[in-house]
């Protein structure tokens, strides 16, 4: 199995054996932007197309949003319509134009626009919030964040203009204060979080990780793995729920690069409220000397079955998301997850390469509540060029289940071709 191994890795790995190498930071490219046919008569459609490389994020306005590095998209406006195209990346931006020109178009008689009402409010930052805020070295973090009264939201460090409510994920070299400003018409209002990010990890020394935390009935199951590069002694496991210690588990020797499933077969859980934070932490007390002491958690949200009444269940829903994805040979494999209350129903997950759809997994079984499974894709994967290569899952393409929430089915990941 080929590891997959975060961009933030890209410099120190390749510079084994191979001499210095410079990441580009020249700003984005935008290789084409058309519209075909550029003409139309009123009621009919045209593509807009583009094709834009070096760019972390791209969009183009008049309802479109944010795409991929590469597509086509059919629009049929009213009227003449330019459409712009913005490209960003952390050096710079870049935009282009093309127009579609509409003949037949009915004029609406001019009229007196309405004026625009100026705030008399400061925007409100609901909230900004960094999950998991500490991540180890090469990790990644996601910044979550909701905001009113604010037609322009920005975040610093590279993340630029964002919607005024969702999540983006970044990967700090470094321990970095990400600022996010919203403004409107009355003036400004800014939130800082701070990812603290832990040093490289040290030669010669184990590391121990949670990879999963799954239930099976009452019974909470996890995973543990040592990810160093020397033999970690026996530990203990602790498991929290909403911040209160209810059992622990007896973990044996791992050597490097060995895992374990293990239980806390001493606590019978039971979902309550709303939801639960589950935390799992290993070498509990630290008696495992590691290279890095950061990383020793993982924390996940399940959700809970609400009733209404003593049998009439009012939130049964399920929640799937993509926890792994790696290399084997030259095929593409993934861990899918149920993280909430209810079970799933049948559905298929989609593989995107560089942005681009290259594979569908149909038909994904039903997962139970808690429960997960690997799975894998049946294209033919060949890491030759580029060196870096961007995939990603996105678990429940069809919206098979209604889930509690639709906006986590998908997982990114970046692999260093070998």
């Amino acid at each position: 199995m080929k590891k997959l191994i975060p961009l933030l890795m890209l410099v120190p790995l390749l510079a084994v054996g191979c001499g210095p190498i410079t990441l580009s930071t020249s700003q984005p490219s935008i290789i084409s932007f058309n519209a075909e046919p550029s003409n139309i008569s009123a009621g009919e459609s045209a593509n807009i197309s583009w094709n834009v490389s070096n760019a972390t994020t791209i969009s183009i306005d008049q309802g479109i949003g944010s795409v991929a590095l590469t597509g086509t998209r059919a629009v049929a406006p009213a009227t003449t319509t330019t459409y712009t195209l913005t490209a960003l990346n952390s050096a710079g931006t870049a935009t282009a134009t093309t127009q579609v020109i509409v003949t037949g178009a009915s004029v609406a008689p001019p009229s007196t626009p309405m004026p625009t009402p100026t705030p008399t409010e400061l925007p409100t930052i609901n909230y900004f919030m960094a999950n998991p805020p500490i991540i180890s070295f090469g990790g990644s973090t996601t910044l979550s964040y909701d905001v009113s009264n604010a037609p322009s939201v920005t975040i610093d460090n590279g993340v630029g203009s964002v919607a005024s409510s969702g999540t983006t994920l970044v990967s700090p070299a470094a321990t970095t204060n990400y600022t996010l400003t919203a403004t409107n018409a009355a003036g400004w209002t800014s939130v800082t979080v701070t990812v603290v990010v832990g040093a490289a990890p040290a030669a010669g020394m184990p590391d121990l990780v949670i990879e999963d935390i799954v239930r099976s009935g009452n019974t909470i199951n996890y995973s543990i793995k040592n990810q160093g590069d020397a033999t970690a002694g026996p530990s203990t496991s602790t498991l929290r729920v909403d911040g209160t210690p209810v059992a622990n588990s007896n973990v044996g020797s791992l050597a490097p690069g060995g895992s374990q499933t293990l239980s806390f077969v001493s606590y019978p859980y039971t979902c309550s409220g709303v939801n639960d934070g589950i935390v799992v932490e290993a070498d509990t007390g630290n008696t495992v000397v590691e290279s890095l002491e950061v990383n020793n958690s993982r924390s996940e949200t399940w959700g809970c079955i609400l009733h209404v009444g003593p049998l009439i269940p009012a939130f049964v829903k399920p929640d799937l998301v993509i926890t792994d994805i790696w290399i084997d040979g030259h095929t593409i494999r993934y861990r899918i997850k149920n993280e909430g209350s209810g079970a799933s129903s049948v559905g298929y997950s989609r593989l995107y390469i560089g942005g681009a759809v290259k594979d569908n997994d149909l038909n994904v079984p039903v997962i139970a509540a808690g429960a997960s499974l690997p799975r894998s894709f049946s294209y033919d994967f060949d890491c030759l060029f580029p060196i870096i290569q961007e995939v990603k899952v996105t678990a429940d393409r069809g919206d098979s289940s209604n889930e509690s929430d639709e906006t986590n089915n998908s997982r990114t990941e970046n692999i260093l071709c070998p």
